[in-house]
């Protein structure tokens, strides 16, 4: 896994496996990002392993972010392993608007 540490514009790249084994890692990479001002940008690989941690640790970053007035968001929409962990874990099932558009960067129509 190599959650590279967020540059100065907050944007964090994310490869390897983002499972539980390297969950201390990427929260580290998500906390500095937050550091920056601005936008906290995830650019999570396509190929990238996802295990359920990944996407409680981002869920958490996104209600930080929310609390502290600040931006959270995937540079893709999610595809590949990320897509099927999500929804396999659930994830996607019943989603409000807010996590679709965050995790597929879909908007409901009104």
């Amino acid at each position: 896994m190599s959650p590279a540490p967020a540059p100065s514009n907050g944007k964090v790249d994310l490869s390897g496996p983002l499972t539980i084994r390297q969950v201390a890692a990427v929260h580290e990479a998500i906390r500095s990002a937050f550091e920056a001002q601005g936008p906290v940008l995830l650019n999570i690989a396509e190929d990238a392993e996802v295990d359920l941690s990944f996407l409680q640790l981002v869920h958490a970053a996104r209600l930080q972010a929310a609390a502290d007035g600040r931006t959270i968001a995937l540079e893709r929409p999610a595809g590949g392993n990320l897509l099927s962990t999500l929804e396999r874990a659930g994830f996607l099932t019943d989603a409000d608007p807010r996590d679709r558009e965050f995790w597929l960067h879909r908007k409901e129509q009104q």
